[in-house]
């Protein structure tokens, strides 16, 4: 009887051990629920402050230095609004570094730096011509200017751009379960 028992749990062990722990497919279309484009009129105040020190974009393909920015008027600028599900999204940036509780963190200091960090994800635009428009941030691609968060859904400023974008795409740099994945959007 006693035989039994050990034998059983032993059983149990293995097949728990064993047990297929895939994640469900995660389908990138729903992480970016919206996206419009902005100008520098259409910022609040406080956005507008922020662009005190602004505006150079870097040169594709060139080293980040100096001499490979080009400035441009932050009032000729564009900017995007876009809305996107913080629970999908941190569920496809999770990693072996950071958990999905960690990444949906938010302190006052850094805001949601772990999400939206630098070296989690990537803010990337083309233009009509499918062309990626000069970044403007060494490490994140584009600045976000704001982060409102209701719930699940992130409300996000993105910019300044030198160029109208037509689409948007956070790339993704690691993800344990979902590798290659990247969230795109038409801007309409």
């Amino acid at each position: 009887m006693n035989y039994f028992y050990f034998k059983t749990i032993i059983l149990l062990l293995l097949f728990n051990c064993c047990r297929n722990n895939e994640k469900p497919n995660i389908n990138v279309v729903n992480i970016i629920k919206e996206a419009e484009i902005l100008t520098f009129n259409d910022l609040n105040n406080r956005q507008r402050e922020d662009l005190k020190y602004c505006c150079t974009y870097h040169i594709n393909g060139t080293l980040w230095n100096a001499a490979a920015m080009i400035p441009f008027k932050k009032e000729d600028a564009y900017f995007v609004k876009s809305k996107i599900d913080n629970n999908l999204l941190a569920d496809l940036i999770e990693s072996e570094d950071f958990s999905k509780t960690e990444l949906l963190q938010i302190d006052n200091f850094h805001g949601t730096r772990f999400l939206y960090g630098k070296y989690m994800c990537r803010w990337i635009f083309t233009d009509s011509l499918n062309e990626i428009i000069g970044e403007t941030d060494k490490f994140d691609g584009h600045r976000i200017l704001s982060i409102n968060r209701s719930s699940n859904i992130d409300d996000i400023v993105v910019g300044p751009l030198v160029k109208k974008p037509k689409k948007m795409y956070i790339k993704i740099f690691e993800s344990k379960n979902y590798p290659g994945l990247n969230p795109e959007f038409e801007i309409k």
